[in-house]
């Protein structure tokens, strides 16, 4: 990231008006990747119901979230490397291909761990879209605008967490919880083929280096810091007031 051009922006800069060319930009990303963030949350309501109907304990069912969150963490240092490696439109287009692909397969799991396993897969490709995200507005912006254009990038983080809860619970409501995966598929579709129209093909950049020691390490750090959350979680939850 350029930071001369970063420290250069101008109140004068942040108010000009967004370039169409950036909007659309910004619109064909943020369909594809809302329902990414939406996931982190649009489940939660679901769980006891999906506890239920894949006859399993609501303490196993959470884990159906943290594998999702901890996959979701991890790929994020990979994502830069592999936009360098391949492209950042090819890998924002396998990215959300992978996570449809987990939705599919969320909904049509036959057991728990199908379920657990399924939603590492979307995490994965969730995980590779939110830095693409970021990096391709604010290198499209050329570093100016930038604090309108944070304020576009955390619109999903914001109204996910709102939104998700909400939208979870009418599905759970009056249809099965295997709906909750089914209804990213058409958002999914429609990012891929505004994606394949509208994205610039992005220049592969040679000598793009994966720390891969720092990839190991990192990723038994962030298992283990979820699994404690997600144990004392659990014990505070199991605790009754005497």
């Amino acid at each position: 990231m350029n930071w001369t051009s970063l420290s250069a922006a101008t109140p004068e800069a942040e108010n000009e008006p967004l370039d169409p060319a950036f909007i659309k930009l910004a619109v064909i990303l943020l369909v594809g990747v809302v329902w990414v963030v939406f996931d982190t949350t649009i489940v939660n309501v679901a769980i006891d119901r999906l506890a239920r109907g894949l006859h399993t304990s609501v303490s196993n069912g959470q884990w159906t979230i943290s594998g999702y969150a901890l996959a979701l963490g991890m790929v994020v240092p990979v994502a830069g490397w592999a936009s360098d490696r391949f492209g950042a439109k090819q890998v924002w287009m396998g990215a959300l291909a992978l996570f449809m692909v987990g939705s599919i397969l969320s909904s049509v799991a036959w057991n728990i761990d199908a379920l657990i396993a399924f939603r590492v897969l979307q995490g994965v490709g969730g995980g590779l879209m939110l830095p693409i995200l970021q990096n391709l507005l604010v290198e499209a912006a050329g570093g100016r605008k930038l604090g309108r254009i944070m304020a576009l990038i955390s619109l999903p983080t914001l109204f996910g967490p709102i939104a998700g809860p909400v939208v979870g619970g009418l599905i759970v409501s009056h249809l099965s919880w295997r709906w909750i995966f089914w209804v990213n598929v058409p958002f999914s579709l429609a990012g891929l083929v505004l994606a394949w129209r509208g994205l610039k093909a992005s220049v592969r950049r040679k000598g793009a280096y994966l720390d891969v020691a720092g990839l190991v390490l990192l990723s038994p750090g962030l298992a283990g810091i979820l699994y404690a959350a997600t144990e004392v979680g659990i014990k505070e939850a199991s605790i009754t007031p005497s």
